[in-house]
């Protein structure tokens, strides 16, 4: 049974933004009192950096995974309900984010919670990588416009992030410092544009057919 994707995308929109919302929650104002000087303030915000840098960290994360799942739904025209699982899965994964990111936060001295929070963040990965690769394994789900070097780019971009994520959660858990950082290296690999291409004719015809048209240089994957 095929299914539309509007509503897929309607609920990532959704469950992104509050996700990416609760993540403040972690920031909590310096308890002082309103009358403290600013030889008191500015150290107690500058003692909040670590908690800054996971908010960083987690919210540059959630947020480039949504471009790659608005990315990867631009050029998917139906969905059937193994796709629509594994999104379910996926949202479920993205919006346990804050509490990972809270957990990292309490207990940054412990492997456990780097683990944990790494965890989170590689299996997000993981998933959107299955729905692409689900998607590219199925007739027709993509639209005619999805050029074969598309699918190609996005293939290895969607694999590189949960593939170096494994590695860095299973290595580098002596250091929340290299691990973050790491995780926010990785980044740009889903923030490099790279086209899809589609003739007049296919641009018209995707058109008749009410399918979202692409711009000439047509959409960027993550």
């Amino acid at each position: 049974m095929e299914l539309g994707k509007n509503r897929l995308e309607a609920l990532s929109d959704g469950v992104f933004a509050i996700a990416m919302t609760l993540l403040v929650l972690e920031l909590h104002v310096p308890n002082l009192p309103p009358t403290a000087p600013n030889a008191q303030v500015f150290p107690a915000l500058l003692m909040l950096w670590p908690k800054f840098a996971t908010y960083t960290v987690s919210f540059l994360t959630l947020g480039v995974f949504w471009v790659g799942h608005h990315v990867l739904y631009h050029g998917i025209r139906r969905a059937d309900r193994t796709l629509l699982w594994l999104n379910i899965i996926f949202f479920l994964l993205v919006s346990l984010l804050p509490f990972s990111t809270s957990v990292l936060n309490a207990f940054k001295q412990t492997q456990a919670a780097l683990q944990f929070f790494g965890a989170n963040l590689t299996f997000i990965g993981w998933v959107l990588y299955a729905q692409f690769a689900y998607a590219n394994s199925q007739p027709e789900m993509f639209a005619p416009f999805v050029s074969r070097d598309f699918r190609s780019t996005v293939h290895a971009r969607f694999l590189t992030y949960p593939a170096v994520a494994t590695f860095t959660m299973l290595v580098c858990f002596w250091s929340v410092e290299i691990s973050l950082g790491i995780y926010l290296l990785l980044l740009p690999i889903y923030m490099i544009p790279a086209g899809t291409r589609r003739s007049r004719s296919e641009s018209m015809g995707s058109d008749d057919r009410g399918e979202t048209p692409a711009d000439g240089s047509g959409s960027a994957p993550p």
